[in-house]
């Protein structure tokens, strides 16, 4: 028997939670509108600006990190984060051969 592992391409959010949502739901939709298209592929969490995790990324105002390694502002195109999606989720999944998405993507063809 083959054992799938599904690797998901992490997208931290960072928004000042203390904050009207006002003052970031446009931003919010367009992530929204992004990563629905990859929600098989993506996890999304949502943190805050004042957290250690926006300290370490240097993450100072509104903002997404991906996977820890892709840096975009508030004013991000949205095609800049579907490339970005679909550039780490391509690195991290073609590390695990035997993924179910690599399987997926397969059978495609």
């Amino acid at each position: 028997m083959v054992k799938f592992t599904k690797i998901r391409v992490r997208i931290e959010v960072f928004v000042p939670m203390g904050s009207c949502i006002c003052n970031f739901a446009p931003f919010m939709e367009r992530i929204g509108r992004v990563t629905s298209k990859f929600r098989d592929l993506v996890e999304v969490q949502m943190k805050s600006i004042k957290s250690p995790e926006a300290s370490k990324y240097g993450v100072q105002d509104m903002g997404v990190v991906i996977d820890g390694k892709v840096k975009l502002p508030a004013s991000f195109d949205e095609k800049e984060l579907e490339d970005a999606i679909l550039e780490r989720g391509y690195m991290v999944n073609s590390k695990f051969p035997n993924s179910r998405l690599n399987s997926e993507k397969a059978s495609k063809t």
